[in-house]
């Protein structure tokens, strides 16, 4: 086992205030698997059954590409804390602001681009108060909780991680008096608890709406940052080997003697069991040899389709739904020939359709922490100089005036 990093010994390079890029490349395939899953989809339409060639059945559980995120989701917001003492600095309240800043804007502009397109060009029989009801439901966040029509697959996600969010604080509160391990397990005694009461026939039968497995794969996101910091014992290479591994083993075998209908109505234990796998694989990675990463996850092409992962899962599907309704649909192709096309055509289209959305609408999000330094954009200046005109004296003025 690797022995315990004191206070004066070097941290690890994951550990500074440098960027973790390999996480970014965690992220872009992620996000890829995603695309790829609805692709799938849209070529054999007939989830959770799985009538496409065996050798692309894998491509029916793009879901737990959600897993992935949220473990690794885990991972990287527990390593801020973990260079002060295990605290959130500025508090709870400065996290979430921050979170709010760093999410919020390019999803509100991809639920405005999704719901346009879905009312306008997707399902125009939507009518009015139902559309209605569906942007503000998913303006709050609580798709997750309020019944409604989803204008985008994707967003049912994002209202978990934001809910997450507030859950992460006493977490962290739990470790700094009972220790990680303590405060997983706690995690772990209540999310078992809430999918018990699930299954009983009263209100709380609709707890696993929120898919409260979640909570429990973000823990353990947050357990391996701890391990690969040295603040526990990390376990042996091997037996990390064995977890993911075993993991997927298991993944495999109940797919091939269940099917893929059984693996969907139980989700919550194919996520836990993946969410084991998932963290055993960070602290694999975040423990490798900066060259083997390089030429993997941390490779220039994965950290760029990483840098933009979270443009392309928010947008990707009206887009790739617009093309399907009036370019691949009307050609009333083979499907494995459809399937072809779209990963040859499709994707690069996609990729650079959500790259751009990304360049407007997250960012200058990233770039700027504040309302005040998002007047430095020059689409803001533009704005300013055409809402001002000048005199016969050149002394600027309102337009309005």
């Amino acid at each position: 086992m690797t022995a315990l990093v004191t206070h004066n010994e070097a941290e690890p390079e994951h550990i500074t205030g440098q960027r973790t890029h390999w996480l970014d490349g965690v992220r872009g395939a992620a996000a890829l698997f995603v695309v790829l899953h609805h692709m799938w989809l849209a070529t054999w339409p007939f989830f959770p059954d799985d009538r496409g060639p065996v050798w692309l059945g894998w491509l029916l559980y793009g879901h737990l590409a959600v897993a992935v995120f949220i473990v690794v989701s885990g991972y990287s917001l527990a390593l801020a804390p973990l260079r002060h003492g295990g605290e959130l600095v500025g508090g709870t309240r400065r996290f979430i602001r921050r979170r709010a800043w760093r999410i919020l804007p390019a999803y509100w502009a991809a639920l405005v681009i999704s719901m346009f397109l879905f009312v306008g060009f997707l399902d125009p029989s939507v009518t009015g108060g139902t559309a209605a009801k569906s942007f503000v439901v998913h303006g709050v966040l609580l798709q997750d909780i309020i019944g409604n029509v989803p204008p985008n697959g994707t967003f049912w996600s994002i209202a978990i991680e934001w809910q997450i969010y507030f859950l992460f604080p006493v977490i962290l509160l739990l470790a700094s008096r009972q220790g990680m391990i303590a405060a997983v397990a706690v995690t772990a005694g209540v999310v078992l608890v809430a999918h018990a009461l699930a299954g009983t026939d009263t209100v709380l039968s609709k707890i696993d709406h929120v898919s409260p497995q979640f909570l429990l794969l973000f823990a353990l996101g947050v357990l391996a940052a701890w391990m690969s910091h040295g603040r526990a014992m990390e376990p042996p290479r091997r037996l990390l080997g064995g977890a993911a591994l075993g993991s997927l083993a298991a993944l495999v075998a109940l797919a091939l003697a269940n099917g893929s209908p059984w693996m969907v109505g139980h989700w919550f234990w194919v996520d836990l069991i993946a969410g084991v796998g998932f963290a055993a694989a960070l602290l694999l990675l975040a423990g490798a040899t900066g060259s083997w990463r390089a030429l993997t996850l941390g490779s220039r092409p994965a950290v760029f389709l990483g840098g933009f992962s979270y443009s392309l899962y928010l947008i990707h599907g009206p887009l790739l739904g617009l093309l399907d309704r009036y370019i691949f649909e009307p050609l009333d192709l083979a499907p494995l020939l459809q399937f072809a096309l779209m990963v040859a055509f499709a994707l690069p289209v996609l990729l650079f359709a959500c790259y751009a959305f990304f360049r407007v609408f997250e960012r200058p999000f990233l770039e700027r922490r504040d309302f005040a330094s998002l007047r430095t954009l020059p689409v803001w200046r533009f704005l300013a100089g055409r809402g001002r005109r000048r005199t016969a004296a050149g002394e600027e003025v309102p337009a309005y005036r």
